[in-house]
C-alpha cells in the first residue's frame, strides 16, 4: 500500500503543478449517482487507508474535493479538516475504553495541530485559495520525499 501511495502523491503533485488552475475557483458541479458513488469509493479508500497508515490523509481528501469535486483550495482544505476531525475522534471513541491512549503525546500533538489550524486559517482567509495551492504542492513534496526516504 506505501508504494501505491507514494505514486499517488506523485501523480497528484505532477497534476496539480501541471494545472495551474486547478482548485483556484469553486466550480459548480451536478451531483448525481457517479459522483455519488465516486465519493463512496474515494472515501473507503482514503478511509482505510487513514486507518492503518494516516499520514497523508488530509492531503489525499483535499486533493479528491479539489479534482473530483469542482471545490477550490479554501474550500477543500477546511471540508478535508471536518472529515479528519471525524476520523480521530472515531478512533478516540475506540481508543479511550481500552486504556490504549497516550495522552501527554496526543495533548501536545493536539495543541499543535490546533496552533497549526488557526495559523493556516488566518493565512487561508488573507491569502486565498492560491497560496493554499502552493503549500499543498511544498507539503506533497515533504510527503513524497519523507516515504520516499522510508520506502527506498
Amino acid at each position: 500500500m506505501e508504494y501505491l501511495i507514494f505514486v499517488i502523491l506523485i501523480v497528484m503533485a505532477v497534476y496539480t503543478f501541471i494545472k495551474k488552475d486547478l482548485g483556484r475557483l469553486h466550480a459548480d458541479i451536478s451531483i448525481g449517482l457517479k459522483e455519488i458513488l465516486l465519493g463512496i469509493v474515494l472515501g473507503a479508500f482514503i478511509g482505510f487507508y487513514d486507518g492503518i497508515f494516516g499520514a497523508g490523509s488530509g492531503s489525499l481528501l483535499l486533493f479528491a474535493f479539489v479534482k473530483c469535486f469542482g471545490f477550490d483550495f479554501l474550500n477543500a482544505s477546511a471540508s478535508a479538516k471536518l472529515i479528519n476531525l471525524g476520523t480521530f475522534t472515531a478512533a478516540l471513541c475506540f481508543f479511550v475504553p481500552s486504556g490504549n491512549v497516550l495522552w501527554v503525546i496526543g495533548g501536545v500533538v493536539g495543541i499543535c495541530n490546533v496552533a497549526g489550524a488557526v495559523t493556516g486559517v488566518f493565512l487561508a482567509l488573507r491569502y486565498g485559495s492560491g497560496f493554499i495551492r502552493v503549500f499543498f504542492l511544498i507539503l506533497l513534496l515533504f510527503l513524497i520525499g519523507r516515504m520516499g526516504i522510508s520506502i527506498l
